[in-house]
């Protein structure tokens, strides 16, 4: 099916990127160093087969490891179907299980078995094109390591190094051809003289100009200076030594001896090439035949000479490291053939940024000299326009030709000014261009008029096409360099936020939280911070600050609470904590400390402190600015990026956040406090019985739950005693116990029924008042006055929805369980279930035990096992008074990782006349435990 009007074409057919593709096959050099990176992947990753593929029409082997043999160069049958998926996508494609992958399961390499794990990823040219892949498989199912696509994705670049640097050899190799071609054309030999071995290496044409067939090896000085003319021994001898000793290039003419008698006059160029030690070892040079015409072969020579200036030029231009280097390598090839006096390379930077014109060092020195100003060394950032040849070239693409001055002025007439000021007559500007993309623009300038012969714009044409591939491959490397840094930064960044979300979310503490967000923020950020919020009265205080130097977190701190007793509405605190806007400081000139802090003591500490530059975001959370977060940095870091404000703002927000929820606890706990204190009210004192209540949260900040005690007095005289635990542990547990505990007393007060008739009503109520609550709860009533009981008897009668049973100590320290029998229904549950009273007698002395299950129910115990150690703990604890014996028992069976609230009532009973013990209100938290210090209700108790 054709795609549809607007689609973007398939990258796999792309012609742009299949020609990248194919030129970088074509030049590719043979598998040796793509078999090493093959090998080194499977290594990095422990994987048995890897190969790098060049995909043009198909997928083809450049290289590889573990392949059979034969497969490289060929295509990549088991593979294929993979690297098109990653061509096509151009990220990373990464198969632990290939049969599993509806994206790959289809392949018919995976159905035969041979692949059943892939990781590939792009290799990526200088253009930008996905040109092939780099890739490791195995024939079974692997989980490759969490940084295997980021290793492969590593040696990709070294891959597409390579790829360019062999189609740059290809490219120098060709001028080396054609090089070979202009010799060859103008009939020039070479020869090459070992001055250690002694002996003098002749090219076929060298030889020819002597008169003999093929290269030759001549072995001694006889022997080549019996084919010199006897008169120009002297000047040649003369020419070498003088080279030798001295310039180390030479230049004779002289006249050789053929073998047929003949005599032909011969220009001979040599250089001297010297060891690490600057001892001379050979000597190279050519041999041009001048007989017919001395000055078209002069010519020729010249043609000769400006090649090799290309070549060499080249060579150095691929070892180039920075832009200004490329200016300076140019130069000498322009200076060495066309006898340029300076040159400037300008070149964009990575990205579509700014033109950076780069000058070689005699024009650094010219515009220094005359303008007196200093160039960055970095290049020199110039205006996009059309004013200069420099921007002119880079902008259209089109050479510029400028012979003399008359000529540069016409055309450019800011070029008067420019050319006083460097001393330019003559100007040569060609675009940079490498695949149809201009880079930039090469200027070679002359201090004196020049015509441009064809030969020199060839010339400088070849020296531009090599300085764009170097200009190329430097910005391919900065832009990797860039790339690898941005990464680097944003996973700093992304660690830096996460920390700071663990270290907000660690606690409610919100001064701690902060206090270690400070310590996060620098020196990540800054070299010191602070954190100030503003009060209900809008006065600033300080909640946090931190220094990278440790040692000056005192001093620091000293600052900051002098800043905030002494700030105006101008600083930078205030002003953000008024707009909810960040505020970038820049240096802090004295009238705006003088104006923001009046201070002189605040601003001599802010001096010590030294802020080079600094910005304070704010602490907002749903809409509120809460406070302020500062982060200064000393001058020598510099100031923020954008990317760092992006993660200071975030580190407010999220701080803000954190703030916020510290503020909704504070409100919470407040409610819950004033709560509790509606709840907790202290049991009444009858005359035949002393009380005692106590009560344990489940965890250290816990405020609410759902177990409670109640005791009171009905009408007749009778007291009664509740303990109960709604199901849940947080504020809806405990709402819901308040209105149970307020509908239970209110229903027991008011009928004076026995505990059964209390509990019926109480679960009546809950279910027609759509309370939907479940809650076990047990109702005690002591009954004082009936007849049949002896003077120092009291009887008990009780009733339990599916509560734990209670316990009875009798006066000589017996403990029994009450009510074995199966428990009544919970609260909740069915209404209409019957309830029953039960009835036991507690003698003088006695005492009943009521309790909730987070007293004796464990994680590593059943409910039996904990009543049973309860029985066990209070047979020692019968002598002790009543409210130590509620204590110690505490102390004993309550865990401080109990998971369950804890409520006790314990009631002694003893006859009316006699005294009775001072009474003692309720105790949220017992003493004696060290996880919860004892409080007394209404002034903070925490409820559970």
């Amino acid at each position: 099916m054709p795609p549809s009007a607007g689609a973007l074409p398939d990258p796999l057919t792309d012609a742009h990127r299949v020609a990248a593709a194919r030129r970088l096959l074509e030049e590719a050099a043979g598998p040796a160093a793509f078999d090493r990176l093959s090998a080194l992947a499977a290594r990095l990753v422990g994987a048995a087969h890897a190969k790098v593929t060049l995909f043009t029409d198909s997928d083809v082997v450049v290289g590889g490891h573990g392949l059979p043999a034969g497969v490289v160069g060929g295509p990549a049958l088991l593979t294929g179907g993979f690297s098109a998926l990653v061509v096509r996508t151009g990220a990373p494609l990464d198969v632990p299980e290939a049969g599993a992958d509806p994206r790959v399961a289809h392949l018919p390499a995976v159905g035969s078995g041979q692949v059943q794990a892939y990781l590939g990823v792009p290799l990526v040219a200088a253009s930008g094109h996905v040109v092939g892949v780099l890739a490791v498989y195995a024939p079974q199912p692997c989980s490759w390591s969490p940084d295997a696509p980021e290793l492969l994705d590593q040696l990709a670049a070294s891959v597409i190094a390579e790829l360019e640097l062999s189609a740059t050899r290809s490219a120098m190799g060709a001028s080396l051809a054609r090089l070979d071609i202009a010799l060859e054309a103008a009939s020039v030999g070479t020869w090459d003289r070992d001055l250690r071995a002694g002996v003098v290496h002749w090219d076929e044409r060298n030889s020819a100009i002597f008169g003999l067939d093929g290269a030759r090896t001549l072995t001694a000085d006889e022997d080549l200076m019996s084919r010199i003319h006897p008169d120009d021994h002297e000047p040649v001898e003369a020419a070498m030594r003088a080279a030798l000793a001295g310039s180390g290039e030479f230049t004779v003419e002289m006249r050789v001896l053929r073998p047929d008698g003949g005599e032909r006059w011969t220009i001979s160029r040599g250089r001297v090439v010297r060891d690490p030690r600057g001892e001379p070892v050979r000597l190279v040079g050519t041999t041009v035949d001048v007989t017919d015409a001395r000055e078209a072969q002069a010519r020729r020579l010249s043609a000769v000479q400006r090649a090799a200036a290309i070549a060499e030029v080249a060579a150095q231009l691929a070892n180039a490291e920075r832009m200004d280097q490329l200016a300076e390598v140019a130069l000498r090839g322009c200076a060495a053939v066309l006898g340029a006096d300076g040159s400037a390379l300008a070149a964009f930077d990575v990205g579509g940024g700014p033109l950076r014109l780069h000058l070689t060092s005699r024009l650094v020195d010219a515009v220094a000299t005359g303008a007196d100003v200093d160039l960055p060394a970095g290049g020199v950032e110039i205006e996009l326009d059309d004013e200069l040849p420099t921007q002119w070239v880079a902008r259209h693409g089109e050479r510029v030709l400028l012979a003399d001055r008359a000529e540069a002025v016409a055309r450019f007439p800011r070029m008067a000014e420019i050319g006083d000021l460097v001393s330019v007559r003559a100007l040569a500007a060609l675009p940079l261009r490498v695949e149809g993309r201009v880079l930039g623009s090469f200027v070679a300038v002359w201090g004196a008029d020049r015509a441009f012969a064809d030969e020199d714009v060839e010339l400088l044409e070849a020296l531009t096409a090599q300085m764009g591939l170097s200009v190329s491959r430097l910005q391919a490397d900065a832009e990797r360099d860039a790339a690898v840094e941005a990464l680097r930064a944003a996973n700093a960044r992304l660690e830096l936020l996460a920390e700071a979300g663990r270290v907000l979310s660690d606690t409610l503490e919100i001064t701690e939280q902060l206090g270690r967000l400070a310590g996060l923020v620098v020196p990540a950020l800054g070299d010191w911070c602070w954190v100030v919020v503003p009060d209900e009265h809008g006065r600033m205080r300080q909640l946090a600050s931190a220094h990278r130097e440790p040692a000056r977190n005192a001093e620091l701190a000293a600052y900051v609470r002098a800043m905030v007793a002494g700030i105006t509405d101008a600083a930078a605190a205030r002003v953000v904590t008024r707009t909810g806007r960040p505020l970038v400081v820049g240096a802090l000139d004295a009238e705006y400390v003088q104006r923001a802090l009046p201070d002189p003591v605040a601003q001599q500490m802010l001096a010590r402190l030294a802020p080079g530059s600094g910005v304070v975001v704010p602490l907002a959370a749903r809409g509120r600015t809460l406070g302020a977060l500062g982060i200064y940095r000393d001058a020598e870091r510099g100031r923020h990026t954008d990317a760092e404000l992006d993660t200071a703002l975030e580190v407010g927000r999220r701080a803000g956040v954190a703030l916020q929820q510290a503020q909704l606890f504070g409100q919470q706990r407040q409610l819950a406090e004033v709560l509790q204190r509606s709840m907790l009210t202290a049991p009444p004192a009858p005359d035949h019985c002393e009380i005692a209540v106590r009560y344990v949260p489940a965890a250290a900040g816990a405020e609410v739950g759902g177990d409670w005690y109640d005791a009171f007095v009905q009408p007749d005289g009778a007291t009664m005693l509740v303990i109960g635990d709604v199901v849940g542990h947080d504020s809806g547990a405990a709402a819901a116990m308040g209105q149970l505990r307020g509908l239970l007393r209110g229903i027991g007060h008011h009928t004076g029924g026995t505990p059964a008739e209390v509990l019926t009503g109480l679960d009546r109520a809950g279910i027609g008042l759509d309370l939907d609550t479940l809650a076990t709860a047990l109702v005690a009533r002591l009954e004082q006055d009936a007849p049949e009981l002896a003077k120092d008897e009291t009887r008990v009668r009780w009733s339990t929805a599916g509560h734990p049973p209670p316990v009875l100590i009798a006066a000589d320290g017996t403990v029994s369980l009450l009510d074995c029998q199966d428990p009544d229904l919970l609260l909740g549950v069915d209404p209409a279930s019957p309830r029953h009273d039960r009835v036991a007698t507690i003698g003088r002395g006695g005492t009943l035990l009521l309790y909730t299950d987070g007293l004796v129910e464990r994680r590593d115990r059943d409910l039996d096992a904990g009543i049973a150690e309860l029985c066990r703990v209070l047979g020692g604890l019968a002598h002790l008074p009543l409210q130590q014996l509620c204590d110690r028992l505490l102390e004993q069976m309550y865990l401080p990782d109990t998971e369950d609230d804890v409520a006790l009532l314990a009631v002694r009973v003893h006859p009316q006349d006699e005294p009775r013990p001072p009474e003692a209100g309720p105790q949220v938290v017992p003493p004696g435990i060290p996880a919860a210090p004892p409080v007394v209700p209404g002034a903070g108790a925490e409820l559970g």
